[in-house]
């Protein structure tokens, strides 16, 4: 009964964790928090800066999600986004756009899911034929401890696709929620690859709990939680899913937590590398997660 009681109020407690994501932290502010595409303004609701990009030219890229509408629960899905793709730190300057190929940062104006984000890749949106990205016009980028003002001037934006223009701007002040991506060396959940992982936390009856995440490409996460925090790394060695209660979350959505009976967890470490492993039995469908890679923290941003 002691061992019931405290997984509902581990998944109670993540539920609220996790869901109460505040991107606005001025109420004060003179920015209308909006982006434009055409004749059509979209209300910024979701603010996530996605760090730690990583390509086959070995350079770093951080980028900054602005989108509208939800992205997961019941009415979750896509929503119209800003996406700005940065080469390397997102720096203070007032920036010239270009749709030539070196030129950064981009300005993309494109529908956004949740596996946008954890797989995140530029590729997909310059094949998604209702994609914009800016050819002319000035970004400016004001930055203070992690809070960001984005404005725009005289902004065009051209569909990847029928080269259709239209006009576009961005007016937006808040502290983006910061999504930090893995190294990721192997990872498999299934035969679904793991294109990321890391470990975040919540407050739990004022008790800090701390929660290992790996996540496929389409968005769902395995895991296990911990009253540990994991601020000093992952502990190694072998444990159950009684000492580490393992989780299971469909497309990021922590409103829907199923967790497991039966499981076993396996994580050693060389270097910043982990090697974890993990076989849980989760409402009759048996799971297998392979992952090699670095598991830097972030905030869950979903």
């Amino acid at each position: 009964m002691k061992k019931l009681f405290l997984s509902l109020m581990l998944v109670a407690g993540l539920a609220a964790g996790f869901t109460s994501c505040e991107n606005n932290d001025d109420e004060n502010t003179t920015h209308t928090q909006t982006f434009t595409l055409g004749e059509t303004s979209y209300t910024v609701d979701n603010a996530i800066a996605v760090m730690n990009i990583q390509y086959q030219d070995r350079e770093v890229y951080n980028a900054i999600v602005l989108s509208q509408g939800e992205l997961i629960g019941e009415a979750g899905g896509e929503g119209q986004a800003v996406v700005l793709l940065f080469k390397g730190n997102i720096t203070s300057n007032t920036y010239s756009l270009s749709v030539n190929e070196e030129a950064y940062p981009k300005y993309i104006v494109a529908k956004c899911g949740i596996d946008d984000i954890v797989n995140f890749d530029l590729e997909n949106y310059e094949d998604n034929e209702d994609a914009y990205i800016a050819k002319t016009g000035t970004l400016t980028v004001e930055e203070s401890n992690g809070k960001y003002v984005f404005t725009t001037d005289g902004i065009e934006v051209k569909n990847y696709k029928n080269d259709e223009v239209l006009a576009s701007t961005l007016d937006y002040e808040g502290t983006p929620n910061v999504f930090t991506l893995a190294t990721v060396e192997e990872g498999d959940l299934n035969g679904t690859p793991v294109v990321t992982a890391g470990t975040t936390k919540v407050t739990i009856m004022f008790i800090e709990v701390g929660v290992a995440c790996f996540i496929t490409e389409n968005g769902d996460f395995i895991g296990f939680s911990s009253t540990d925090s994991f601020d000093n790394g992952i502990p190694t060695g072998e444990f159950t899913n009684s000492d580490k209660p393992i989780l299971f979350v469909e497309a990021m959505n922590i409103e829907n937590i199923k967790h497991a009976t039966d499981g076993n967890i396996t994580v050693a470490k060389y270097g910043d590398v982990y090697t974890i492993d993990i076989n849980a039995t989760i409402e009759d469908t048996d799971y297998v997660m392979h992952y090699v890679g670095t598991m830097p923290s972030f905030e869950y941003p979903f």
